[in-house]
Parts: structure tokens; C-alpha cells; sequence
């Protein structure tokens, strides 16, 4: 049995590159790398989500010495759990940069006081008005044709 390596353990330039494939400088937005979605923040997002660990070592031990962008194509096609733990934690890290929140606008959660005598907030935009004008359909199961009886 091998002994579990730690998040110190990664191989950040490997990473670092992927990370760039993934999210380039682009539009005035800078690259996961630049981002530090290689490094503090990718820390953080394996601290919550300790399950990536594992699958971002064994990528980044293949990914080693590789084109970064033929292996990011590759682990889509070949290894789609890979890809995902890597995407996953790659986004993650990117997001939870606060220099990145402010460039998307974004301040993270903030507390919304509920107004009691306000519809909630998923009705004052607008987004389920078609649903409720619409009405309740529903494709009726097998089960519950059984039920029903004859018609």
C-alpha cells in the first residue's frame, strides 16, 4: 500500500501549465497560474476537497515533460475522471482568488436580510415566470399508470 503524498508533494510547474491550458490570460482576465491556482489557492480548495489529491498526483506524475495542451486534450478524450478532478480543482483554486472575484464582479456570499412580506428571491427576477404560467405537466410513470387503474 502507498503511502498518501501530500498537497506540498504536487508538482506545481506541471500543474501550473495544465492550469494555463485550461484558463489562459485572456480579455483583460489573467491565467489560473498567474492566479495562484497552482499554488495558495489550490491549497485551499484541496483543504475542502482532500478526495482531488489523489488524481491530481497521478496526472501530474503522466503530465510530466508532456505538451501541456495535448495533455489536457488527451486526459478529455482518455481519462475524463483525470480531466475532471484536474478542472475541478483548477477552476476552484481560480475562482477563489479575490482579485479574480472583483474582475467578474463578483463579491462572494454576502447576507441578504428575508423580508417576510417580499416573494422570494427566485420569483423577483423573473427566471420561473414561464414555469408558473405554464403550469404543473408531468409524464405520468409506469408506476403510476399501475395506480391509476384502467382508463
Amino acid at each position: 500500500m502507498t503511502e498518501p503524498q501530500s498537497p506540498a508533494a504536487l508538482d506545481r510547474p506541471t500543474l501550473a501549465a495544465l492550469a494555463d491550458v485550461l484558463i489562459p490570460a485572456a480579455d483583460g482576465m489573467p491565467s489560473a497560474s498567474e492566479t495562484g491556482a497552482a499554488g495558495e489557492w489550490l491549497d485551499e480548495v484541496l483543504r475542502v476537497r482532500g478526495d482531488l489529491e489523489a488524481p491530481l498526483h497521478g496526472l501530474l506524475e503522466r503530465a510530466r515533460g508532456v505538451d501541456p495542451a495535448g495533455e489536457v486534450d488527451r486526459l478529455g478524450r482518455e481519462e475524463p475522471e483525470a480531466f475532471e478532478a484536474l478542472a475541478t480543482a483548477v477552476a476552484g483554486a481560480y475562482f477563489l482568488n479575490p482579485e479574480v472575484r472583483r474582475l467578474i464582479g463578483y463579491p462572494g456570499q454576502e447576507r441578504r436580510p428575508i423580508e417576510p412580506e417580499d416573494p422570494p428571491d427566485y420569483e423577483q427576477d423573473g427566471l420561473l415566470a414561464s414555469v408558473i404560467e405554464r403550469g404543473p405537466i408531468f409524464r405520468p410513470t409506469p408506476e403510476s399508470r399501475r395506480r391509476a387503474g384502467p382508463s
